[in-house]
């Protein structure tokens, strides 16, 4: 048997999820921010899972943000914290992710 420890780079699917992401990715491929038919089914799916989300962590839609990686997400949360709730402090140490430390490099540069 193999066990895998390295779930903050990768994670294995599990085999529904991978049947619904095919299935997802063949034949709802449209932006959902378009107005035309491919964007309006992805658009449905989207929001879709936001509600099934959100209700399993008794949140409301709005409250989900989907991101397309750890990155992005870091850098939403941190500029989000430190813009607009005012957040003066952030407690990190040099083992740190570099996508948590540059973006914290940077937000020091951009509120001294």
């Amino acid at each position: 048997m193999n066990i895998y420890f390295d779930n903050a780079a990768t994670t294995p699917l599990y085999p529904e999820v991978l049947i619904q992401m095919t299935e997802v990715l063949q034949h709802t491929y449209g932006n959902p921010s378009s107005t035309h038919a491919f964007g309006r089914s992805a658009k449905v799916l989207i929001e879709g899972a936001r509600k099934r989300i959100s209700k399993w962590l008794n949140a409301q839609p709005s409250e989900l943000i989907f991101t397309s990686g750890g990155t992005e997400a870091n850098n939403l949360i941190l500029r989000g914290c430190i813009r607009d709730l005012g957040v003066q402090v952030v407690i990190t140490t040099a083992i740190e992710h570099h996508a948590v430390l540059h973006t914290l490099e940077a937000l020091a540069k951009e509120y001294p």
